[in-house]
């Protein structure tokens, strides 16, 4: 069932608000977020997404509506190309395109390269993959993870050795071999999706 323009609002502030505090948002809180004239305004929306089933309900709790169906919001994720030597990942330069796509949190910690090669097709990823990134700094191990070697970021699973740390290919194809790096490494984020190429 199609939501309305501001259904879609008051539903992705309620489960902002909820993933930010731990519980439902009262209707005054929701006014409050969104800006709204008035409580009846709110309530309206709320009403509507009830019935269409978004929304469950306790009358009898203040803090009542849980979210039954999440309705995630797409925003546009930069496809970042040539990553070019002493400039950052994310630079204005590199950004190729912008990907409507659904994530967690806030979408500005988010990108997508495209993958190059067959060095991770175990692990799924093949050439010509768009690979979702979370940027972080650090990473666990097992993590599979963007890093900058150089001017060219690299997307290899996390592997810790006694003095260093190891960025391990997992690919059916020999020639690829892991990097030890004895130094800083520059992780830029970690993987958390992709969209496989189909050409």
């Amino acid at each position: 069932m199609n939501l309305t323009s501001k259904q879609k609002e008051v539903l992705s502030a309620i489960n902002e608000l909820t993933q930010k505090n731990g519980y439902s948002p009262a209707l005054r809180e929701i006014k409050e977020y969104l800006k709204y004239n008035s409580i009846s305004a709110v309530q309206r929306h709320t009403d509507a997404l009830k019935k269409k089933g978004f929304l469950s309900s306790d009358k009898h709790q203040q803090r009542d509506m849980k979210v039954k169906k999440v309705f995630q919001k797409k925003h546009n994720i930069p496809l970042v190309g040539m990553v070019t030597c002493g400039k950052p990942i994310l630079a204005v330069e590199n950004i190729e395109a912008y990907i409507p796509y659904e994530v967690k949190g806030d979408p500005k910690e988010y990108f997508f390269l495209r993958a190059i090669g067959d060095s991770m097709n175990k692990a799924g990823i093949d050439d010509g993959d768009l690979v979702l990134i979370k940027k972080q700094p650090d990473a666990d191990v097992g993590d599979k993870v963007v890093a900058l070697i150089g001017d060219e970021a690299t997307i290899k699973t996390l592997k810790k050795g006694d003095d260093c740390v190891i960025l391990e290919p997992k690919s059916n194809n020999p020639i690829h071999k892991p990097l030890y790096i004895f130094e800083n490494l520059q992780i830029q984020g970690r993987v958390v999706g992709k969209i496989k190429n189909t050409n």
